[in-house]
């Protein structure tokens, strides 16, 4: 195939001022290949890890190439070889109140995308533009491609369209003729601007081509990078095992998570507070005090499990002042999911103990009433993610994505309801959570978790042990 451009454009609100070109909307965290960023007077320039991508660039993708951006809001979008982005605009100023907005056009090839804080809490601000069809998110893990009529296609199955996969939330294509909503392990595919986008009775295989997002660090964590050698030469492959391109360097394994989990709620002005949950962060006390500490020994006897809350005053995480309390959760010695035995396929876990979770608008203490964590380290997913939390009222959530996702910086979402946070009645609820395996055979779990419905937050961090 040839080579390729993805064009990746982000909007801005609706009473804000259109961001000049030359905004930085993300960083480039890795490359493979051949890699370029086209600006928009025609200009281009390598694209190399920590160079940042601006609004008006286009970032091209060659022949078994690709490349991973972070982008200004947390998200993490990986570029399939020979595609074609362009970032026309973007808008993010570090709240979610409704004026972050992103718009992705894809014009070629394809990408994945974990979704950061646009899309997180008002998911209709987050919209991707094809040639024939816009897509929008309603979670937090999707695959998009487009082919067009002439030029590179995805191999035998694939049919010039546009085509979006959903690992975690929901997604939906629409047409001028009509919408089709996606749920996960669905995909969607739509041929032309004149017809109604369909869903496709089977996954079609160039999906097992695209590439998971690597784990990465938070900006502000302690804790160390992991080791990298310059003298080892690995290949990059596909979930299907092909062989994409060839980079250096050791490659970072997905859960080996050292960092310390947070769950906690950010101030966001007039009374509301966003709840989140993080993976190696930065905490300021600030006048806030360490408390509910506690600690067990590991499942597996390898090692101690800590916990405990910073509460009484408003303690600063990465920079962000924070309400209702701070919840950590750690492990001397986490899972390496490397060196797991053959015959641990599935595992279910429960709730053990941990810190009591806080709401975000003062209520002193909560009650996990229930906490269940499925994974099939087959296929690296976190099958399913189910809590309860008593907190003033009654939060329910639930989610699942990839192992990946779960132990490293996005997280997996969280979508649920909370009893009485919206003027007493139902409400809906979405979040993320975190996670970090336990013991030498995966034998328990950490897991840190933040919540939001109508502006108020809920957070917490457990311990679970294998059931």
């Amino acid at each position: 195939m040839r080579a390729a451009l993805v064009f990746l454009g982000l909007v801005l609100g609706a009473t804000a001022p259109v961001l000049a070109f030359s905004q930085t909307a993300g960083v480039v965290q890795f490359v493979a290949g051949d890699v370029r960023l086209v600006q928009p007077g025609g200009g281009e320039r390598a694209a190399r890890k920590g160079v940042p991508v601006n609004v008006g660039d286009t970032l091209t993708t060659a022949s078994g190439a690709m490349a991973q951006l972070k982008m200004g809001d947390g998200a993490i979008v990986v570029v399939v070889p020979e595609s074609r982005v362009t970032v026309a605009e973007f808008r993010y100023t570090g709240v979610e109140d409704g004026t972050e907005k992103v718009r992705y056009r894809l014009e070629q090839g394809g990408f994945r995308a974990v979704t950061g804080a646009i899309g997180r809490t008002h998911k209709k601000n987050y919209l991707i533009e094809t040639p024939i069809a816009h897509m929008g998110v309603r979670g937090t893990d999707h695959e998009t491609y487009y082919f067009p009529v002439t030029g590179p296609a995805g191999g035998d199955d694939a049919k010039p369209g546009a085509y979006n996969k959903v690992n975690t939330g929901k997604t939906f294509i629409r047409t001028g003729a009509g919408e089709v909503e996606i749920d996960p392990n669905q995909v969607g595919f739509v041929a032309s601007a004149n017809e109604v986008p369909v869903i496709l009775p089977a996954v079609p295989g160039f999906f097992n081509r695209s590439i998971a997002p690597r784990n990465a660090r938070r900006p502000g964590d302690a804790s160390p990078a992991p080791a990298r050698s310059a003298q080892v030469e690995q290949d990059v492959k596909s979930v299907d095992g092909r062989s994409l391109v060839r980079g250096r360097g050791k490659p970072i394994m997905a859960g080996t998570g050292d960092g310390k989990l947070y769950g906690f709620s950010v101030a966001a002005g007039a009374g509301a507070t966003f709840g989140r949950s993080g993976n190696g962060m930065t905490v300021t006390e600030n006048g806030a005090v360490f408390s509910d500490s506690d600690s067990v020994t590991a499942a597996g006897g390898v090692g101690t499990v800590d916990w405990g809350t910073w509460k009484g005053g408003p303690a600063i995480v990465n920079g962000q002042v924070t309400s209702g309390g701070v919840h950590v959760i750690s492990t001397s010695k986490p899972t390496d999911l490397a060196n797991l035995p053959a015959a641990l396929i599935t595992a279910s876990y429960g709730y053990a103990g941990g810190p009591a979770p806080t709401n975000g608008i003062g209520t002193p203490s909560g009650t996990i009433q229930r906490l269940d964590v499925g994974v099939n380290f087959s296929s690296q997913r976190i099958t399913s993610y189910d809590l309860q939390v008593q907190s003033i009222g009654t939060w329910t959530a639930s989610g699942s994505g990839s192992i990946a996702a779960f132990t490293g910086t996005s997280g997996i979402g969280l979508d649920g309801m909370c009893s009485i946070c919206n003027g007493g009645s139902m409400g809906q609820a979405s979040g993320t959570a975190h996670g970090t395996f336990v013991g030498q055979n995966a034998d328990g779990i950490i897991t840190s978790f933040g919540l939001t419905s109508s502006g108020v937050g809920l957070s917490g961090a457990a311990y679970l042990e294998k059931k």
